[in-house]
């Protein structure tokens, strides 16, 4: 009862904080499901072809475009798009743009090859998000050298529950897990609390990397930190994580960020 408790009294807390800030972004996040590298390819160019360019008309300029690193030997190959709202008005205003697209006729926004037998992909899984308190706005402004060897991490946090899951979003940001990332330069993305998907609840967000070598030595960092080593045991915090998925990315030629 005393856990529930506090857990109530910090999701209160976290209400009021966000309150006295402004308010953040949003983020839509899109993943094709393929089952083969030509799905994977038909999917890249859809994307940096004919989205992309429809996004930029409606003022959204920085849009990630990423290919998972096991996709080779993975049986669902995967392309993740990740879109950065202001607000959801313009999402409304994207998804109205679809909606009027004649399906009977030639429009570039839906133009992909495929059919039934042969389909351009499996499916499209799509994620909202909404901004954590403590990082209310996405960062492009990373400090590594952008190359052909960038490291994109990609992590969902699952929970067992909502209140659980409020608890390690109240870890990230009144707990300071947010502070130790930046303290230790992991070129963090965005953070995002799941609003509306398959698997909730959850957050997600997206750290940075020069390469393979620099992102395990941020994490050996990470791990051995002693404000991480204070902070995770404390318990509050425990058990607020069922289901971790990291899933490691190179940049599409198409990704704007």
């Amino acid at each position: 009862m005393r856990y529930s408790c506090f857990l109530l009294l910090f999701f209160f807390q976290s209400l009021l904080t966000s309150a006295q800030k402004s308010s953040g972004d949003y983020y839509l996040v899109r993943i094709y499901h393929c089952s083969t590298a030509d799905q994977v390819s038909q999917s890249e160019e859809q994307v940096g072809q004919r989205l992309l360019p429809f996004l930029r008309k409606n003022g959204i300029r920085h849009t990630g475009v990423f290919l998972p690193l096991a996709n080779d030997t993975a049986v669902d190959k995967r392309l993740i798009v990740w879109i950065p709202l202001k607000d959801l008005r313009i999402w409304e205003k994207m998804e109205a743009s679809f909606g009027a697209v004649d399906p009977f006729r030639s429009d570039p926004l839906i133009a992909q090859n495929g059919t039934i037998k042969n389909p351009p992909y499996v499916r499209i899984e799509t994620m909202l998000a909404s901004a954590f308190a403590y990082h209310p706005r996405y960062n492009v402004n990373s400090t590594f050298e952008k190359g052909p060897d960038n490291i994109y991490e990609f992590r969902s946090y699952e929970s067992a529950s909502e209140a659980l899951h409020l608890g390690k979003v109240h870890m990230f940001n009144q707990g300071g897990e947010i502070d130790i990332f930046k303290r230790l330069n992991f070129n963090a993305v965005f953070y995002g609390r799941v609003i509306a998907g398959a698997r909730m609840p959850n957050l997600i967000y997206m750290t940075s990397f020069r390469d393979m070598a620099d992102r395990n030595q941020h994490w050996n960092a990470f791990r051995d930190d002693p404000a991480w080593k204070a902070l995770s045991p404390q318990p509050p915090y425990a058990g607020n994580v069922s289901r971790n998925e990291t899933i490691l990315l190179k940049p599409s030629r198409y990704n704007a960020l």
